[in-house]
């Protein structure tokens, strides 16, 4: 797939969906029978046979198929959408919990698309969820349908993005679910997918083979293969399958789902960029992000100057060992410095970029590379230390406050707002899903205060506010050459960890994992003579309180806003130490 872009399309089954809480199309006919009988007042049917004896007895006198039911269920299109919005669509609820949202497969589908690495999708599923992950990134699929649509196609090859739904979408009746209905297609169809399993290499994942009798019937008479055929499954296949291995001579590969096999397979492909691209040094990536910066025509290289650096520690998080070294401080900090370093360049590029980007051009740029070092963490296997796995987001948080220092240095809280909200990520200990980065990657998540006390280069100094302490002093060398001193680079620390802590406060919709996070920016002297947080006061005075959505039409309203303010700082003087 690295030497020959484009060439290898994706064949998608249900397993790419189920795992987001996406049912199979016979689910959603199960579901429908079941919701019908009861309308009805009959015992709801639950096994396989009941459902259908149900449909025999009560249907439109065909057999049971998804298309047959909806024509009955729900006669025109409005209904019919209403009637499955519920199940492919998500709930405000879901959507909090990841259901029914583009997922980490479908995620890195739509990044092997941005690389021009696949061009060509067939799937059996009918939601839109690889459709949400590419036009989240900016990519509108060519969508085929219906055999009609074939016709008026773009040609594969212009196409930045074909995805051909063999069975057709949720809200379409032209859907193929009932084994009679799967086993054959319409001439265009066949002859599409011919083409693609003629002049494609092919990956199939999520797709048993025990139903789809057409697909099946189809890659059984792709004799002469011109490119190979691989098979992600995470258990054994089943004997059509395996059939169709035999055939093929595929190469199977077992034992990973789709959630884990896509992400995995686009890390191997940036480990495979790295080693191709020759590295440049940070003063040429910074003299590019300036050049590239103003230049309307130049967003695509300057998208390719940070993809380049976060690549780079996709594959150093990958290598990197599962335990610490030792178990002392030097190798302490050695770990954290390893990751620091390896960071360098691109906390440079962000600094510098959301500094300069003062029409706010970019900021999506800025979400998408925080958004890549989040899904940069693997996940470990066996034995681990928990404060050590948690350092897999060190250079995501290293990232995420120089943005957010950047920001505030330009006086641009919008921008603050968006990364600290918009990149989000999972939590595979708690099944949290969609978790905002300022969350995500708060203080207490990443970094461990007794182990940052360890730290040689403190000479024996016990910190009270470590992870503050240790992030200042780390983006230190980066922004006193932005800002011109040490001390207007310490007012720059402050304001900036203030405005963190008041999103973690106002913004937290009621996951209170972790407090707002502490810093020095309420320790000693940054509080007035009347007890009060200096940096409340110069937010109040200088915050850009409409992107806070602060904007009082009332004295009612007014109050409001302005008694969370307070209450935030009466909650932080309980973690503020002197000493």
């Amino acid at each position: 797939m690295h030497s020959q872009p484009g060439v290898y399309a994706l064949l998608l089954g249900s397993g790419v969906s189920t795992g987001a809480g996406v049912p199979t199309g016979w689910g959603v006919v199960r579901e429908l029978v079941r919701r019908a009988a009861t309308a009805n007042g009959d015992e709801v049917p639950d096994s396989e046979d009941e459902v259908e004896s149900w449909w025999q007895a009560h249907g439109d006198g065909e057999p049971l198929g998804y298309s047959g039911l909806l024509a009955t269920l729900a006669s025109t299109p409005a209904a019919r959408r209403a009637l499955l919005a519920g199940f492919f669509e998500p709930t405000e609820d879901e959507r909090e919990r990841g259901l029914k949202v583009a997922g980490p497969a479908h995620q890195a589908v739509a990044e092997l698309v941005r690389q021009g690495i696949v061009r060509v999708i067939l799937t059996t599923n009918f939601d839109r969820l690889l459709e949400q992950a590419l036009e989240a990134i900016g990519i509108l699929p060519q969508v085929i349908t219906s055999p009609a649509a074939v016709a008026g196609m773009e040609p594969l090859v212009h196409a930045k993005c074909t995805i051909v739904k063999l069975h057709g979408d949720y809200a379409s009746l032209d859907q193929l679910n009932t084994l009679e209905e799967l086993s054959s297609y319409a001439p265009e169809t066949v002859e599409l997918l011919t083409r693609v399993l003629d002049e494609y290499g092919l990956i199939v994942s999520g797709w048993s083979a025990d139903w789809d009798v057409a697909l099946v019937a189809a890659l059984e008479s792709t004799r002469s293969r011109r490119y190979p055929l691989f098979w992600a499954s995470y258990s054994d296949l089943g004997v059509a399958a395996k059939r169709l291995v035999a055939a093929q001579r595929a190469l199977v590969i077992t034992g990973e789902t789709a959630d884990q096999f896509f992400p995995s397979l686009v890390d191997r492909l940036e480990a495979l960029h790295t080693l191709a691209d020759p590295p440049i040094t940070q003063a040429i990536a910074i003299a590019q992000l300036k050049r590239f910066l103003p230049d309307p025509t130049k967003h695509i290289a300057l998208r390719d100057l940070l993809d380049g650096q976060t690549r780079r520690l996709h594959v150093i998080l990958a290598e990197r060992q599962q335990m610490p070294t030792g178990n002392d401080g030097e190798h302490f900090e050695r770990g954290h410095e390893v990751l620091r370093q390896e960071s360098d360049t691109l906390l440079q590029l962000v600094a510098h970029g959301v500094s300069l980007d003062r029409d706010r051009d970019h900021t999506d740029l800025w979400i998408a590379t925080i958004q890549q070092l989040i899904r940069a963490r693997r996940f470990p296997t066996g034995t681990f230390v928990e404060w050590w796995d948690n350092l897999q987001h060190y250079p995501a948080l290293l990232a995420l406050r120089a943005a957010c220092m950047a920001a505030v240095e330009a006086g641009h809280d919008d921008v603050l707002i968006r990364v600290l909200r918009e990149p989000t990520g999972s939590n595979r200990y708690t099944n949290e899903r969609n978790i905002p980065a300022f969350a995500l990657l708060h203080d207490y998540r990443v970094l461990d205060h007794d182990v940052i006390n360890t730290f040689p280069t403190w000479s024996g100094t016990k910190w009270l506010y470590t992870r503050s302490h240790l992030l200042r002093h780390t983006l230190r060398p980066i922004f006193v050459p932005i800002v011109g001193d040490d001390a207007s680079y310490e007012q720059l620390c402050s304001r900036t960890e203030y405005r963190i802590a008041l999103a973690q406060t106002i913004f937290d919709g009621g996951r209170n994992v972790y407090r707002a996070s502490p810093g020095e920016f309420i320790g000693e002297w940054q509080w007035t003579s009347e007890d009060g947080l200096l940096w409340e006061a110069d937010f109040r005075r200088h915050g850009d309180h409409a992107a806070w959505g602060w904007t009082p039409t009332s004295e009612v309203q007014d109050d409001t806003f302005s008694a969370q303010l307070t209450a935030m700082s009466d909650e932080l003087k309980k973690s503020r130490r002197w000493g």
